[in-house]
């Protein structure tokens, strides 16, 4: 072959390949065009959206889901959602104070010292509102309030009350609430059946109402009783005192007792003054304090002090029956054992120091010593008084061998100044006795 017929073969290849080339590039562009087409007309596929990495691509030869009818489409940026979005948890609304209350009368507060609680527990927060002043105050119930209950949540009841004219929604412990006959709520109270007494007996004791008192001196010798229609020289007919009269200066000693109608916060640092000195006292307890407290009840029989009886609802007790007062007194014997597994003592504290000759005879007859006192601290016993409470100078001014002192647990500045107050106490060179040692 000539060399010009060689050359001539070579383009006719290079032409041939050139050809091939362009027929493969215009059969791709066309396969694209058409695959393209295809993925347009999916309308489960969003133009702008990537394949996510778990989603197999299709290859050429699948066949796409056909549309149908009941296919959704793809949700716009504007277009609303399908379905009901789970509701995010929120707080109950608060009670409007404006809000007029429909108040039922089915239940009963019994206890003046009764914390609505934000939640059932012991140690939830108490609900608060404002009071006269605007200053924020525990949501408290009164002696009897109505209240609307919601429902009984295992031991605690859900409701609304009004406190100082606001409605307002919480949480009382069921042994506070007493229900009203045919309220149709159930009482979570579980009492001891409590045993009757022979009212006729008692029809010969007068029931004058007298309200304990005494007559304060700084002479530090045993004061005078200072209230109407005076039969202190009957106390002993009756196993009652208000202080140690055989008591002596030779033998100067004092009577530590403490009032516990509830448990405000500060009974533990009056029993860790006590151990720390080694001093036995008398509490007496109110059976709401008991449901507060009963560890702390029980931990004050396990340090060896005693504890005695202050009713179950802190009531003028000559202004009952015969068979109520019995029962005051019964219900907190009956519901100590239970809670503490320990006996009650055998003295009890008349509350607000009210008493009559029938009253008197009752406790005696229940086995209860009544026990009075001849130094009580003023006012110790109301919160707002707190920062005024004189509770150091009280001693200094009214000692005196064979004293009952009434101080009141509640007061957070008796429990600060009980160690200062001691201290004092035995430099004068008082011993601490307890009231086993009353005659």
């Amino acid at each position: 072959m000539s060399k010009q017929s060689s050359k001539m073969g070579l383009w006719i290849l290079v032409d041939a390949l050139l050809l091939l080339a362009i027929v493969v590039i215009i059969v791709f562009i066309v396969g694209q065009t058409k695959l393209n087409n295809k993925n347009n007309d999916n309308p489960l596929k969003n133009p702008t959206d990537t394949v996510s990495p778990s989603v197999t691509t299709p290859s050429p030869t699948e066949k796409l889901p056909t549309p149908t009818a009941t296919t959704a489409p793809d949700p716009s940026p504007t277009q609303a959602p399908t379905e009901e979005p789970t509701p995010t948890p929120t707080d109950a609304p608060t009670p409007t104070p404006t809000e007029t209350p429909v108040i039922k009368e089915n239940a009963t507060c019994y206890v003046k010292t009764a914390n609505i609680r934000k939640g059932p527990g012991t140690n939830n927060d108490v609900v608060q509102v404002k009071d006269a002043s605007g200053k924020m105050v525990d949501a408290q119930l009164t002696l009897n309030q109505r209240v609307e209950i919601i429902k009984l949540e295992s031991e605690w009841y859900h409701l609304y009350a009004i406190v100082n004219g606001q409605k307002v929604e919480g949480y009382v412990k069921g042994t506070f609430i007493t229900p009203d006959q045919n309220s149709g709520i159930p009482s979570v109270k579980t009492e001891t059946e409590l045993p009757v007494v022979n009212t006729g007996a008692y029809a010969g004791y007068d029931t004058i109402w007298r309200e304990w008192w005494y007559g304060s001196n700084t002479t530090h010798t045993i004061p005078k009783p200072a209230y109407k229609n005076d039969m202190t020289a009957q106390f002993p007919k009756y196993g009652a005192y208000y202080a140690d009269l055989t008591a002596t200066n030779d033998d100067k000693v004092m009577y530590l007792t403490f009032d516990c109608g509830y448990e405000n916060g500060y009974t533990s640092m009056i029993l860790d003054t006590l151990k720390k000195y080694n001093i036995k006292a008398c509490f007496f307890v109110t059976k709401s304090y008991l449901e507060q407290a009963p560890q702390i009840a029980k931990r004050m029989k396990e340090e060896g002090h005693l504890v005695g009886n202050h009713t179950v609802t802190h009531p003028q007790l000559p202004k009952l029956s015969v068979q109520k007062i019995a029962d005051e007194l019964n219900g907190v014997k009956y519901y100590f054992q239970q809670v503490t597994g320990y006996d009650l003592d055998p003295y009890m504290r008349p509350p607000q120091g009210d008493f009559s000759e029938t009253s008197l005879k009752v406790q005696q007859d229940l086995g209860y010593k009544t026990i009075f006192w001849s130094l009580a601290i003023y006012k110790d016993y109301v919160m707002d008084y707190q920062d005024k409470v004189e509770t150091y100078s009280t001693f200094v001014r009214q000692h005196h061998s064979g004293c009952i002192a009434l101080i009141h647990a509640v007061s957070k500045t008796n429990a600060e100044n009980l160690e200062k107050v001691i201290l004092f106490l035995k430099e004068q060179g008082y011993r601490f006795g307890t009231l086993e040692e009353l005659k």
